[in-house]
């Protein structure tokens, strides 16, 4: 491609008035200007004489990074019973450390069940404590039974009574 000389002279003389600025590191700000508007309005859209960035939130990403949409589950938390987190890399020192007793999640924030409570209850108290706990629950259950049997009529009793035998029979056979 060759510049006709007119032309070059043109250009020769805009470089020596200063019309033309040579440093290409400079950004130049005369291509794409910000409106004052636009520095204090995020939402504007842009229109066909106004094509500028717009900026929306989203908590979603970009559609095209693969990255962001993958989960990975190491590394990962995991909590001793006596409250020690320590963390695991990969899957094979995750199931090594389940197996030692270290639990998925913390153990301010595990629910037990009624039973896990009320042994972890009785491993509390002496054993003459313990004794007495049970012996306590025998009563009441003996208690309880003798309500239940109380409120039925005298056939419901004798059936009752019948089916108890019956399955005595059954074990001693």
């Amino acid at each position: 491609m060759s510049l006709a000389p007119e032309l070059l002279q043109a250009i020769k003389e805009a470089i020596a008035n200063g019309d033309i600025d040579l440093n290409l590191n400079a950004v130049s700000t005369t291509r794409s200007p910000f409106r004052p508007r636009q520095l204090h309005n995020l939402t504007l859209l842009p229109t066909k004489d106004d094509p500028r960035p717009t900026f929306f939130w989203s908590v979603e990403g970009p559609r095209n990074d693969a990255e962001a949409s993958k989960t990975h589950p190491y590394p990962r938390l995991l909590w001793h019973a006596d409250g020690t987190e320590i963390r695991v890399e990969n899957a094979g020192e995750h199931r090594a450390k389940v197996a030692e007793g270290y639990l998925e999640v913390a153990p301010g924030t595990v629910e037990l069940d009624q039973a896990a409570q009320i042994k972890a209850m009785l491993e509390a108290l002496s054993p003459a404590d313990r004794a007495l706990v049970i012996d306590g629950n025998k009563k009441a259950r003996i208690a309880a039974a003798i309500e239940g049997m109380a409120a039925l009529s005298d056939a419901d009793v004798d059936a009752v009574i019948a089916s108890l035998e019956q399955g005595k029979a059954k074990k001693s056979a």
